[in-house]
């Protein structure tokens, strides 16, 4: 399991962190088996995965949180999260804050929307009363018990409300004290960049959607811009459906899997990635000791 200490001390070297978005554990023992030094769990994911439904607030915070301790607890990873909403009022940010903590999650980002929410990217998104979301940060901040654990600050207003406002509130949860600012959304490289340059020395939080092609600059350069965390929130699941779906339309075209064979891990290697080694050593220690 990561800590948010750790994800603080990535935050102070001049490297971006690049966090892959996953939906479960499987996927986060991949990324840190590929090297990355952060994992993302994007609630859009996560619905998909457990529920098949979109991005509609149809998960309550039990559910994600119990989601994020399964994938904090297989890898040694700091785990960044999607807290949505917070997932009601203030009594309810507090409760999220306090239970993603102690889910072994390093950092969760909250966003302005009014509950219940919808994926940025969806029309109809709806936002708070500027105080309100305000309060909604505020609430966050004062809730954690670890000073490491980091509150992100999201805006969901670009698509909404247009860039001013974004812009705007994100400098308001920059004020209030918010470790990063998250603003989703962005429609153009120009907004990217000129995002960065109007929140400089401030840390940035930034999405990229395959969807929107201005967001495909590579995580070096974002980097160099300001962008301290990049997640790539959708990419795993995205890759995971199409490929589900190739390898049904062969196995219903075929009655075999023989097409793909080259293309899947060994059995050997999936056993390895899951740890199999170190569960038999460690059963063989422990009756080894009993024995003795």
């Amino acid at each position: 399991m990561g800590t948010p200490s750790q994800l603080r001390g990535l935050l102070s070297s001049e490297n971006v962190i690049v966090a892959p978005g996953c939906h479960d554990a499987l996927g986060a023992r991949l990324i840190a088996r590929a090297g990355f030094p952060a994992v993302y769990m994007s609630g859009n994911a996560t619905t998909a995965s457990l529920i098949g439904s979109p991005d509609l607030a149809l998960l309550g915070m039990a559910e994600m949180v119990t989601r994020a301790r399964q994938i904090a607890l297989s890898v040694k990873l700091p785990l960044i999260c999607d807290a949505d909403t917070g997932y009601g009022g203030v009594q309810n940010v507090f409760r999220t804050v306090r239970e993603y903590e102690a889910a072994g999650v390093a950092a969760i980002h909250i966003e302005d929307q009014v509950f219940p929410k919808r994926c940025a990217a969806m029309p109809g998104v709806s936002l708070m009363e500027r105080k309100d979301a305000e309060d909604r940060v505020k609430v966050a901040l004062e809730s954690r018990q670890n000073r490491d654990f980091l509150i992100i600050a999201r805006t969901d207003a670009r698509p909404a409300l247009g860039i001013e406002e974004a812009w705007h509130r994100g400098e308001r949860f920059a004020e209030i004290g918010a470790d990063m600012i998250y603003i989703e959304g962005l429609k153009s490289r120009q907004e990217i960049e000129e995002t960065a340059r109007r929140f400089h020395g401030i840390p940035l939080f930034f999405n990229v959607l395959e969807e929107w092609p201005w967001t495909l600059i590579p995580a070096r350069e974002l980097g160099q811009m300001g962008f301290r965390i990049v997640i790539f929130c959708l990419s795993a699941t995205l890759l995971y459906a199409r490929t589900m779906q190739e390898y049904l339309e062969i196995l219903r075209a075929d009655g075999n899997t023989s097409r793909l064979v080259s293309r899947m891990m060994s059995l050997h290697d999936y056993e390895d990635l899951l740890g199999m080694e170190e569960m038999k050593s460690m059963e063989e220690r422990i009756t080894k000791d009993t024995r003795s």
